[in-house]
């Protein structure tokens, strides 16, 4: 099963501060990161922070020996200190290289040879080829050497940034499964949920408008599987983007039973 969330372009449309704009999408990468989301998508929804979204789930995603080569300075990445950690497998502290340990690194080429940078206090000679971030195996420690290898476990997200509607976004996503949350939707705990199993999305609405009134902007419509009310009861007025994602997936991990 992979877990696919999908956020509105305009989910910071009603916050002006640039510290309180970082720190509200590090909440959406920690959700994500908390509950094994592989693939988040930004779909258009009539606002402008797509890219500055994208780039700063994708920075929070890197490991942190990793960020100052893949991040140049700008100012868009001024409070990315306000982001959670997300101490995920993949985010490795230094220390000794140990036989087999996958690790995320670096590509960095002298001369005709292939070096990476994973983390550790030395450069990994790479045995194969291959450009820029990349997930390597380490097989030998002294030299210390790495191959190209794909985690077993939990290893982030992906970010997608499509630039398209919702209903288009969510037919690129080809999911098996496709949930659309709501207030106004059925009670999650009176629904016989289907088999979670495939590609499952969770599609999130923006701070002014639900899923299904975004469609109606652009005279759009989805067949969802599912539309449902994750947070039945609630005693405020609006639930914002962030704690929808971080309930709603809550819900769904007590659910599964994989």
């Amino acid at each position: 099963m992979a877990l696919h969330i999908f956020i509105p372009d305009s989910l910071l449309e009603e916050t002006p501060d640039p510290k309180i704009r970082t720190y509200k999408v590090g909440q959406i990468a920690r959700a994500a990161a908390i509950f094994g989301v592989e693939h988040i998508w930004i779909y258009k929804a009539g606002g402008k922070d797509g890219k500055f979204i994208k780039l700063i789930l994708e920075y929070a995603e890197t490991p942190q020996y990793l960020r100052k080569a893949l991040f140049p300075i700008r100012k868009e990445l001024k409070y990315v200190g306000v982001i959670p950690p997300l101490r995920t497998p993949h985010h490795k502290l230094k220390g000794r290289p140990a036989l087999g340990e996958i690790r995320e690194g670096i590509i960095i080429k002298k001369g005709k040879r292939l070096y990476a940078d994973i983390g550790l206090d030395e450069l990994a000679i790479v045995e194969g080829s291959g450009e820029g971030r990349m997930t390597f195996k380490i097989v030998s420690v002294k030299p210390l050497k790495v191959v190209s290898a794909k985690p077993v476990e939990y290893w982030g997200y992906r970010v997608h940034l499509t630039n398209k509607t919702l209903a288009k976004t969510l037919k690129k996503a080809r999911l098996d499964l496709a949930i659309a949350t709501s207030r106004k939707g059925e009670d999650v705990r009176k629904v016989k949920l289907p088999p979670l199993e495939g590609e499952i999305g969770f599609v999130f609405g923006s701070p002014r408008k639900g899923v299904m009134e975004i469609l109606r902007d652009f005279n759009e419509d989805y067949p969802f599987d599912l539309i449902l009310n994750t947070i039945p009861n609630q005693k405020t007025k609006t639930v914002r983007t962030e704690e929808a994602v971080l309930a709603t997936l809550a819900v769904f991990n007590f659910i599964r039973r994989d």
